[in-house]
């Protein structure tokens, strides 16, 4: 049962991933900062640290999968990244002790280097729309601001969920 509120958890998520900067957009405010919410990323990585790199890499999939037949025009882009950011990342849960610091921090890589992965993709088949400088100055802040933000939200909360999962699942 914890399985199934674990996925219904990640797609309420992907959901509001992409209703959200619709709704509270700094552009409302008269700023023109692109903010991409990966609230499944973020998501995915706590999995991959509080419960096992295995499940992260399967939800990974799944979702990234989704969002690129809904939000993409190349499919498996966000699928691959997605799971292999996660898969490689989950390898500091061995290094470190999984504090809202270190998540924060980890979290806030993870999503840089998702959209760089996504980037250099999208450029190696010439869809990247702008350039790498540009990338780097104005996307990639806010980017990892706006995710790092949701981590610190959502840390103790889903923490506590997801340590329930890892006990269920370690049970059968």
């Amino acid at each position: 049962m914890k399985k199934v509120k674990l996925f219904l958890i990640l797609f309420l998520l992907f959901i509001v991933q992409g209703t959200v900067m619709t709704v509270f957009s700094p552009e409302w405010f008269g700023y023109h900062i692109p903010m991409i919410p990966h609230f499944i990323m973020v998501t995915v990585l706590f999995i991959a640290f509080f419960v096992n790199r295995g499940q992260a890499l399967k939800y990974g999939i799944i979702f990234g999968f989704m969002i690129d037949l809904v939000y993409t025009t190349v499919l498996g882009v966000y699928a691959f990244c997605i799971g292999l950011t996660a898969y490689i990342l989950s390898y500091l849960t061995k290094a470190f002790h999984m504090n809202i610091y270190v998540v924060l921090f980890v979290c806030m890589f993870g999503v840089s280097l998702l959209e760089l992965e996504v980037y250099s993709i999208y450029s190696l088949i010439g869809m990247a729309d702008q350039s790498f400088s540009n990338f780097v100055k104005w996307r990639l802040p806010p980017t990892a601001i706006l995710n790092g933000v949701f981590a610190v939200i959502v840390f103790y909360p889903l923490r506590r969920f997801l340590e329930t999962v890892e006990t269920d699942s370690s049970e059968e």
